[in-house]
């Protein structure tokens, strides 16, 4: 049992909510009439499956135009890479052989001009920490006051301790550019040749499959189906179908539909909906075809109610084609009867309405007729009216 106290709302000063005590969901509600026990249990089954088509469908594809354009520039394309690739080197090689003669008659003038510099630095000593430095010297290269040629290091002697650093001599390699030598296949480019294995001028694309999907649900109280299938045969074909099982009569119901795609001669698309209850039936037809010189439609749409007060009978047709005189006809019947004892009032009709549409070159017509009647009582009183 559930037990709520009394609570004051807030930002008020007065309202209070009522206190519930020992409020027993699984009575109150009459869960307890059809449910056998507290706890419930259920299955959950769902299923899609798709089944591969082995059928393809062709699409032409003029990929033989396409490998004889190929074929026909590739020659050219390689000759015209090929004479790229020439034209590349040389310039390459000719730039290089210019740098290095224009080096090397600045380094023949600049040493014939110059002579050549040696920096020395005499000996002397750290203050401090006494070490002996001897003299060092570097020479310069001729042609340029920057680059070193030979340099000597310092020796370095600690008083007092035998730590001594020799003196070394570093001769750095001579700036010049090395000759180059570059074959002339080296940079030989070629594509590579194109041959034609077989002509194909189509594509061919997998054919859409067959496509199912299943789901249930059952438990004590309820219990549910739905099927639905797409189906690539002779005929595309979707089909539907949803029903439940209650133990309550008025919530179970049946819901199929199918919808058929035809192929042959034209297009034909028809389609069939159906819905049965313990109140409610209804169905719907309709169909719609298109060839090369006609278009042709037409559609049927019923419906049932049959609840304790009222009963009712809807009927509609629709078809149309342009052929045909009228081009377009349509009817519509519904006849009802509603009965309610505790409102003391009945009601007995029908209505009938139909029309027709009829097209020309020069001119249309269009023609409408609507019937009617009424008989009923309201709070015992007579009423009647067509």
């Amino acid at each position: 049992p559930l037990t709520i106290p009394k609570m004051k709302l807030p930002y008020t000063t007065t309202l209070t909510t009522p206190s519930v005590k020992d409020f027993s969901i699984w009575e109150e509600t009459g869960l307890k009439e059809f449910l056998k026990t507290t706890k419930q249990s259920f299955d959950l089954n769902v299923k899609i499956q798709y089944k591969k088509n082995k059928d393809k469908h062709s699409i032409a594809v003029p990929l033989g135009v396409f490998y004889k354009f190929i074929s026909q520039n590739v020659n050219s394309l390689d000759s015209y890479l090929e004479n790229i690739s020439d034209n590349v080197l040389d310039f390459l090689t000719t730039s290089y052989s210019k740098a290095k003669i224009k080096l090397d008659t600045y380094k023949a003038e600049k040493s014939l001009n110059t002579l050549p510099r040696t920096f020395q630095n005499p000996e002397y000593t750290i203050p401090v920490v006494n070490i002996e430095v001897s003299p060092f010297s570097v020479e310069m290269l001729p042609f340029s006051p920057v680059i070193p040629k030979v340099i000597n290091t310092p020796s370095f002697t600690i008083p007092g301790s035998d730590f001594y650093v020799p003196s070394y001599t570093l001769v750095l390699p001579s700036l010049e550019l090395p000759e180059l030598h570059i074959p002339r296949n080296f940079l030989k480019l070629s594509l590579p040749d194109f041959k034609e294995l077989s002509a194909i001028n189509n594509i061919f694309i997998p054919a859409m499959g067959n496509i199912t999907y299943d789901f249930s649900f059952k438990s004590s109280v309820i219990t549910l189906n739905a099927n639905a299938g797409l189906y690539n045969q002779s005929d595309i074909v979707a089909h539907f179908l949803s029903s439940s099982s209650l133990v309550i009569d008025a919530l179970q119901y049946k819901l199929e539909g199918t919808s058929r795609l035809t192929r042959k001669r034209g297009l034909k698309l028809a389609t069939a909906l159906s819905l049965s209850n313990k109140f409610v039936e209804g169905s719907h037809d309709s169909t719609i075809s298109f060839t090369k010189k006609n278009v042709e439609a037409s559609a049927t749409t019923t419906a049932k109610v049959h609840s304790p007060v009222l009963r009712m009978n809807f009927k509609q047709e629709l078809t149309g084609n342009p052929k045909s005189k009228p081009a377009v006809s349509s009817s519509t019947e519904l006849k009802y009867d509603f009965n309610s004892p505790k409102l003391f009032s009945t009601a007995r009709g029908a209505i009938d309405h139909k029309l027709s549409l009829e097209s020309l070159t020069s001119y249309f017509s269009i023609e409408s007729s609507t019937k009617a009647d009424i008989k009923g009582v309201v709070l015992s009183r007579e009423y009647s009216g067509t």
